[in-house]
């Protein structure tokens, strides 16, 4: 079998669509048989665990009534009949004689450790001298005071804890308080309470029972549902080729039948974009061929007129001094007028300038171009005007050196007419940020500023031939159109954004990276 029929196969098995019966059964039952077992397991472990426990607890009630009526017949009425009292703190000879009996009492009963409080919680006997008088406080062990209320109590000790008297427990111990009562010739007396005794237990072979029972369960629980996962597994097998065959038949099918659609509509999605962008960009070139036919024709009717104006106004700036006028007034105000006639006559020159410059666009004579290097060129031709108006120009160039292909004189153009916007749209004392990046395929170019900003219902139509954000008589509206054109033919694209009025404006041209083949 080839390695593509292989690799087929396989992602037919595990294909989210398809039902594959074999897989998804072995896969349930192992995880089934693997929980139920664990379960099953840890139930039986518990029952033997507290079984066990609850004989140890029999077993140590046992010892401790043996004990508790060998002490009073041997030594406490014994002590009683020669001393009068029982000092075991103080009578070392009493203390000697208690444990001397006790010792020979739990010999061969598997005991650790033993202790003997009185009803105050103190340790009057231990077999580990050491701890004779300690202090248990009232509430400090639950099962003292259990135990000291007449109720005995139990506690498993298990590796790595401490006992109540802050001893570490290297194995497991059945920790067990039972009440110590007087006797009466041989009877015992449950009014009279005495104290408490607590012993000790190995419970080793506790934890090794528990092991045996929790392994056999494990193995009685497993192997009898493996079984039936046999048994199960040859029934399903036979089901599982007939459900295969006709899912692989139905799944390649559908997916044939998805991949069409999915190639048709990314086909049909493409096309929709290539003949929407073909609509806007016919329908720009259209209006701007209109609009560029109409500016040609103004400008040449009306550029003539216009430079005789000028020619006239700028005739009699020079005769002012010969002129004889009847007032002083007619002297005062005469000369201010020639020169609004002659300075609107040059604006008017300048307007019809950029509609030739706009009607004539030059081709591009397209060259590498060091994408760095033009801004901070472009920064120092405007050196003037950015002290005029005291403001802050940051410029965050890209720390690899990006290479464009384009005509070096109109993105000069463009990244001039994009700072002297954002300074005359920024108030004294504002600041401009230039920030260059390549990203992907593209260089890209950020000019921001802190100035007035744009409302969101003129973003559509900044880039508009005759559309202008200024302020009467401060713009044509040509220079961003322009700018418009030079991208385009540069293959890039130029947008912009703003937040609204007084928070300032980015705008941001992509430009294809220059790569040499």
């Amino acid at each position: 079998m080839s390695d593509k029929h292989q690799n087929k196969r396989w992602f037919s098995i595990f294909h989210p669509e398809k039902f594959h019966l074999m897989l998804y059964y072995s896969i349930t039952s192992f995880v089934v048989i693997g929980i139920v077992s664990f379960v099953v397991g840890e139930v039986f472990s518990r029952i033997e665990k507290n079984d066990l426990i609850e004989r140890s607890e029999k077993y140590a009630g046992y010892i401790v009534n043996h004990i508790n009526l060998e002490m009073y017949e041997a030594f406490f009425v014994p002590s009683m009949d020669k001393y009068g009292y029982i000092d075991l703190e103080n009578n070392k000879e009493q203390f000697n004689s208690l444990d001397k009996i006790i010792k020979s009492n739990i010999y061969g009963f598997n005991l650790k450790k033993i202790y003997l409080f009185d009803m105050n919680g103190q340790i009057v006997y231990s077999n580990i001298s050491e701890h004779v008088g300690y202090i248990l406080e009232r509430g400090e062990n639950l099962q003292l005071d259990s135990a000291i209320k007449s109720v005995p109590a139990s506690a498993l000790q298990e590796p790595g804890m401490k006992d109540s008297k802050g001893v570490l427990v290297d194995e497991s111990m059945l920790e067990s308080y039972y009440p110590v009562y007087e006797y009466n010739g041989g009877i015992v007396n449950r009014e009279k309470q005495t104290g408490v005794m607590e012993i000790y237990q190995n419970m080793k072979e506790l934890d090794i029972q528990i092991a045996r029972a929790h392994k056999k369960a494990v193995i009685i629980t497993g192997s009898s549902m493996g079984l039936l996962f046999l048994i199960l597994l040859l029934i399903i097998k036979k089901a599982s080729n007939v459900i295969r065959l006709k899912t692989d038949q139905l799944v390649e099918a559908r997916d044939n039948l998805e991949e069409n659609v999915v190639e048709r509509t990314e086909e049909i999605k493409q096309t929709y974009e290539r003949l929407q962008e073909t609509q806007k960009r016919l329908s720009r070139s259209e209006k701007l061929a209109g609009i560029g036919t109409l500016a040609a024709g103004v400008a040449h009717e009306i550029n003539n007129p216009l430079a005789s104006v000028a020619s006239c106004a700028e005739g009699l700036m020079n005769r002012m001094d010969s002129v004889d006028f009847k007032s002083k007034d007619d002297e005062e105000v005469f000369p201010d007028y020639l020169k609004t006639i002659y300075d609107e006559t040059y604006r008017c020159k300048d307007i019809i300038s950029k509609l030739l410059d706009f009607s004539r666009r030059q081709v591009p004579v397209f060259g590498e171009v060091d994408m760095n290097a033009l801004i901070a060129n472009v920064v120092k031709l405007i050196g003037r005007q950015k002290e005029l108006k005291k403001l802050s120009i940051e410029l965050n160039y890209s720390p690899v050196s990006v290479t464009i292909y384009g005509d070096v004189n109109q993105l000069q153009q463009v990244f001039l007419n994009m700072i002297l916007n954002a300074i005359d749209a920024t108030a004294d004392g504002g600041k401009i940020k230039i920030t260059t990046t390549g990203v992907d395929d593209y260089a890209q170019i950020i000019f921001e500023d802190t100035g007035c900003g744009i409302v969101p219902e003129d973003l559509d139509k900044i880039f508009e031939p005759f559309f202008t954000t200024k302020s009467p008589g401060k713009g044509t509206g040509l220079g961003l159109s322009i700018c418009y054109g030079i991208i385009e033919e540069h293959k890039g694209k130029i947008s912009v954004s703003s937040n609204g009025i007084g928070k300032g404006t980015a705008f941001t041209i992509s430009l294809p990276i220059y790569e040499k083949t």
